[in-house]
């Protein structure tokens, strides 16, 4: 009597690899699974670092806009706190400005950004002397500038000049000459941009 052939083939048997992928699925040891986790690992790693540079982005445009901004200043009208070259972070304060500060502000006679030093702000009366003295109220205003206040021979600006509350007079810091409100007459604070909060001496790089 004759055996049936094996239908299966001869000598196959099960290997057991099924089981053993099985196994191996439970254990974590699968290549095909550690390959698969450490994709999707990968790509939640990369999705959080684009929403935190979209982030930094967003945040970065909203500071430089409506808290700072950069200008780049020429000549040496402002020398020697700020030089021809140099590069000027502002800070924009809102209405926050104080006699002393450095600002960009918009000049009314050029329509042009220029940086000048509020030199008197508020109501009061201005002065300037023969001898290079900038009077307020008639008083000696102590400043951290090197050169005497003089006149701007051709100006339309008269002395003493009545300054209004909410008005600034600027002054350059070289003040041997200079295009300020010796020239144009006092400000609003509509017409300030922004404050000097660090210069940047480009020759220096």
């Amino acid at each position: 009597m004759m055996n049936d052939p094996d239908p299966e083939g001869e000598g196959s048997k099960p290997d057991g690899s099924d089981s053993l992928k099985e196994a191996a699925e439970l254990n974590g040891t699968d290549p095909a699974g550690k390959s698969a986790k450490r994709k999707k690992r990968r790509r939640r790693e990369l999705i959080r670092f684009l929403v935190k540079l979209g982030v930094i982005a967003v945040l970065s445009a909203v500071t430089f806009i409506w808290v700072l901004g950069v200008h780049l200043y020429h000549g040496n009208r402002m020398y020697p706190f700020v030089m021809d070259g140099d590069l000027l972070i502002i800070f924009k304060p809102g209405n926050k400005y104080d006699v002393g500060d450095v600002v960009l502000y918009r000049n009314p006679e050029t329509k042009e950004n220029s940086i000048s030093r509020i030199a008197v702000a508020g109501d009061c009366e201005i002065q300037i002397t023969e001898t290079g003295e900038l009077l307020v109220n008639g008083y000696r205003r102590a400043e951290n500038v090197f050169y005497l206040t003089e006149k701007v021979e051709g100006s339309k600006v008269k002395f003493p000049y009545s300054l209004g509350e909410d008005e600034y007079f600027l002054l350059d810091d070289y003040r041997t000459s200079g295009r300020d409100s010796r020239v144009f007459g006092a400000v609003k604070k509509e017409a300030l941009l922004g404050k000097v909060s660090y210069v940047l001496r480009r020759r220096g790089i």
